[in-house]
């Protein structure tokens, strides 16, 4: 979250940053992903530099999602996270400009 005030006086007011956006995954037999759609571009996935799975809150909500922070074709690092229960992906990086 980043603090931002318009007025002064006034109590700060919170605003996310870098909130995940959905996106579409191309994935491997195994589940890796080879490509991403974002910004109506498809990049290729380079590597896959760490894969793991997160399972929390089952007593509230369910939360369970597979991550993989990957390298893509052109450089650029971006984390991925497939919601298992909604069978989702969404990414976690800033629009391309």
């Amino acid at each position: 979250m980043v603090s931002h005030s318009r007025a002064k006086g006034r109590a700060p007011q919170l605003r996310p940053l870098n909130l995940p956006r959905p996106v579409k995954v191309g994935t491997d037999p195994e589940g890796n992903p080879i490509f991403l759609e974002m910004d109506r571009k498809r990049k290729r996935v380079a590597a896959v530099r760490e894969r793991w799975r997160i399972d929390d809150e089952w007593w509230r909500v369910v939360i369970a999602r597979e991550y993989a922070a990957l390298t893509l074709e052109d450089g650029k690092p971006v984390t991925v996270y497939r919601d298992v229960v909604a069978n989702q992906w969404y990414v976690h990086a800033p629009p391309d400009p």
